[in-house]
């Protein structure tokens, strides 16, 4: 995955309904072999305003690079859900060491500006996805997102691969 584009992206939804059918359709569109690598969470926000991860998928052989890449993105994103969705899954200091790598990846090569917009987006939203996608060939996710109110995307070219070794050699250090 070194120096491969990778795109984050974050949309809101009218219903979580709407919201997993685009979760499908990326899905789809992976198997189809468009996207390396493909990582989905299904954000709902309850009555109280509280965001929740109903549903979540990753196309990751490894439990590190799938859980490290979605919960990377969603601790740069919406710090608070990134750390209640990692608490049941981060049971290895490998899969820690995964969200550290993603997350300071994703802080060092999304614009901050984006950043803030993709959660303020998440927060506006009663149901959304959280998009993950090792892009080689552009494919534009937004594009995607036939179901969605609003989409902010940003995509960057970066050592992922890189930043996901050095941290696995700290955490054996």
């Amino acid at each position: 995955m070194s120096n491969k584009p990778v795109t984050v992206a974050v949309a809101t939804y009218a219903n979580k309904a709407l919201a997993e059918q685009d979760f499908d359709a990326l899905h789809g569109v992976k198997h189809e072999g468009q996207i390396d690598h493909l990582a989905v969470a299904v954000v709902r926000k309850d009555a109280d305003g509280k965001l929740s991860i109903d549903r979540h998928n990753t196309s990751a052989k490894h439990a590190a690079w799938g859980t490290g890449v979605l919960g990377g993105a969603l601790a740069v994103i919406s710090a608070p859900l990134g750390i209640v969705f990692l608490g049941p899954l981060a049971a290895t200091s490998a899969v820690w060491a995964g969200v550290g790598g993603f997350a300071g990846h994703f802080w060092n090569n999304i614009p901050k500006d984006e950043v803030r917009k993709m959660g303020d987006l998440l927060e506006s939203g009663d149901a959304g996805l959280v998009i993950v996608a090792v892009n080689p060939q552009g494919v534009d996710i937004a594009g995607l997102l036939t179901n969605a109110a609003s989409v902010v995307s940003s995509t960057g070219i970066g050592d992922a691969d890189g930043a996901l070794d050095q941290a696995f050699e700290t955490a054996e250090a």
